[in-house]
């Protein structure tokens, strides 16, 4: 069977059926063995296991489907750039050779996955001693977790900057060119967006347990990082639309001039026709917003991060319900 992850399907319930599936049979693996056993009042050994099960179970589930809901956004803004420059028909190479690229983060996922579980065996000494069923399942259950965390990154930003590359240079004109920009900045943009929301899921891992301040740090640290490797190529792309129109605009402006000059000195048709056009264009080009981010984006990002501080909110208050007297 062919596998290819790249097609342009409607969003449906679908999409998130396995992912949550695969969630739901985690946690239900993790209660079975006891890993979700009501942790005892100081018991930080049991509290870590209790949270790394449900936490590393919705994350798994909430990766794939963050990869799902990638792929196709990468598939629908494909066809658009292609149907833009008149290049429909390459579709399926350009499909093709991102699902090549797919299957080598695939193997590069699985590697790391499988290494990072193996290091965290040999550091905790799990190999040498004979292990509850729960701590067994737990570090089987951080294979899919870290192979779903890396792939996920691994794809995050390479499909972007593969189309930057191979797409883009095959636009017929600016304005074709310029719009092409617009549609991968929407990509981005959304990507980036469903990205953070990993963000906003991690303190579950901290529920029950003391933060130390180097944990703020470095938690702070990465949250920042992670937005910046997410944002910066939006950020990068919306300069290069802007810098791109005026310097388009400022090129075609001084060609209206000549064109302008010329046909005062030979007043034909031929030169009348050149101004008229290159007005048109001007005028083309001029009705291209360089505000490629609205109210619905703006608000779409302050969502998202805001509900980084709001996920430690319910924590805390979580926190406090099971520690109140009348619970």
């Amino acid at each position: 069977m062919k596998f290819n992850p790249y097609t342009n399907v409607q969003y449906n319930a679908g999409i998130a059926l396995y992912p949550l599936l695969t969630m739901l049979f985690l946690l239900a693996l993790h209660y079975y063995s006891g890993a979700l056993d009501w942790p005892a009042e100081g018991d930080v050994r049991a509290q870590r296991d209790f949270n790394s099960a449900i936490g590393m179970s919705i994350l798994t589930g909430y990766f794939w489907i963050a990869l799902r809901v990638l792929h196709q956004n990468v598939a629908s803004s494909l066809i658009s750039l292609l149907v833009k420059t008149n290049q429909l028909s390459r579709f399926s190479v350009h499909r093709n050779r991102l699902s090549n690229e797919f299957k080598h983060h695939l193997f590069n996922a699985a590697v790391i996955a499988i290494l990072l579980t193996v290091i965290y065996c040999v550091l905790e000494e799990l190999l040498t001693v004979t292990q509850e069923l729960h701590v067994f399942i737990l570090t089987a259950a951080a294979v899919p977790f870290w192979f779903f965390t890396w792939l996920f990154l691994f794809q995050i930003t390479s499909n972007t900057r593969y189309i930057i590359n191979n797409v883009l240079p095959d636009s017929n004109n600016t304005k074709d060119y310029l719009a092409s920009l617009m549609v991968l900045i929407k990509l981005g943009l959304t990507n980036a967006i469903f990205s953070m929301g990993a963000i906003a899921l991690i303190p579950i891992f901290w529920f029950r347990k003391d933060v130390p301040s180097i944990d703020i740090f470095i938690l702070a640290l990465f949250s920042g990082s992670f937005a910046l490797y997410l944002f910066w190529p939006v950020v990068k792309l919306i300069a290069k639309v802007r810098n791109e129109k005026a310097r388009v605009l400022t090129t075609l402006d001084e060609k209206i001039n000549k064109a302008i000059s010329a046909y005062r000195h030979k007043n034909t048709d031929t030169e009348y026709e050149s101004v008229e056009l290159l007005e048109n264009e001007k005028e083309s080009i001029a009705t291209l917003s360089t505000r490629v981010m609205d109210v619905r984006d703006w608000s779409r990002i302050f969502s998202c991060l805001s509900a980084i501080p709001f996920s430690w909110s319910l924590i805390m208050l979580l926190e406090w319900l099971v520690a109140s007297p009348f619970s």
